[in-house]
């Protein structure tokens, strides 16, 4: 909101150079384009079939962890509905667990920069792949089930052997800069294939942060701030990329219910070309699909007594091995109390070298 950073701080903080960095613009280059239709727009709340929840940071300058985490939330739901070919209301019905929102905490407390807080984008885009991320009722981001305070945030008490392993279910594969940060039309492409993009903006107070339609700064009193682009299109004020921002629900949309059908970022600020054309849009990152060359936890099984071979897939966790279980219509036997009833369900044992 307009008083949300004070004094010049910074949530998002601009990425320092790094020549390792892959571009998405020479991802994309040669390829066939995606021909983009302002007119129609895009919005990635269309491809779920419900709302994305809008987070709120509070008093703590987690934006980057936000962001990061609304984006692997959007990979993780569009996974659950490649593999049940249900949309997003129904998931919450059957799986409620593994739709839950991704923890902004996670994300954060592990790439806070110290003394002064914030992170750099590329820091959360990154853990996503080397370490992965767990849901809210993993590692809340709300102290007390209402408050997200700096303190709060940055602590990682959390941080296990257990939740290492939970962390595997949300890795990512592979993610890329996009370095023509004034291309509006590579970011509506990167949006549509990629399901979104992380960015930082300069803001400066009072220039509409709280409104549907917030301005680019006038004065080098800015602040930096991370955001999950999900939709683009043009209206009568033009074109545009619009974000659900983490700074919860605002006058302009407190009331909005999202429903099928809406145009393209209702109910989400949108950011306009004057963003596009200079430097107060930085680091925009997305993540891109990277087809696997070796799967070292999986390997293949011949049976010692026929010609029969089959693929022995690992599950790192319960979750996991749930999620396996309804994709190959397994039934998991269970205890009264609820726990697995791991007697009644191993079928066998083998050694493996």
């Amino acid at each position: 909101m307009d008083n949300q950073y004070k004094n010049g701080q910074f949530g998002a903080i601009r990425d320092p150079k790094d020549e390792r960095d892959l571009s998405y613009d020479k991802y994309v280059m040669g390829a066939k384009g995606i021909e983009i239709d302002w007119d129609k727009g895009f919005d990635i709340r269309n491809v779920l079939g419900g709302d994305i929840k809008i987070k709120n940071q509070k008093d703590s300058m987690s934006c980057v962890g936000q962001g990061v985490s609304y984006y692997v939330w959007v990979k993780q739901i569009i996974e659950m509905i490649e593999k049940y070919s249900l949309k997003l209301p129904e998931l919450v019905d059957k799986c409620q667990n593994e739709v839950d929102e991704v923890s902004a905490k996670a994300i954060y407390s592990q790439i806070f920069l110290k003394p002064s807080g914030g992170a750099y984008i590329r820091s959360g885009m990154k853990l996503i792949i080397d370490w992965g991320s767990v849901f809210e009722h993993n590692v809340s981001s709300l102290n007390n089930g209402e408050k997200t305070e700096e303190e709060f945030m940055r602590d990682k008490s959390w941080f296990n052997e257990k939740m290492n392993e939970l962390a595997k279910t949300l890795k990512g594969k592979e993610y890329r800069v996009i370095s023509a940060a004034n291309n509006m039309d590579l970011f509506a492409q990167a949006i549509m294939k990629n399901h979104g993009v992380v960015g930082g903006v300069q803001g400066q107070s009072g220039k509409g942060w709280n409104t549907e339609n917030p301005q680019s700064p006038d004065s080098d009193n800015t602040w930096g701030h991370c955001i999950y682009y999900g939709a683009f299109g043009k209206d009568e004020l033009g074109k545009f990329i619009a974000t659900p921002n983490s700074w919860g629900k605002m006058e302009f949309n407190k009331d909005y219910i999202w429903k099928p059908g809406d145009k393209p970022g209702a109910g989400w600020q949108k950011l306009r070309e004057n963003y596009f054309n200079n430097y107060y849009q930085f680091n925009p990152w997305t993540y891109v699909d990277k087809k696997n060359t070796k799967m070292a936890n999986v390997k293949i099984i011949k049976d010692e007594n026929s010609s029969s071979v089959g693929i022995w897939i690992p599950a790192l966790s319960e979750e996991s091995l749930k999620s396996y279980c309804l994709n190959f219509g397994i039934e998991i036997p269970k205890l009264e109390n609820g726990e697995i009833d791991w007697g009644n369900f191993i079928n066998g044992t083998l050694k493996l070298k």
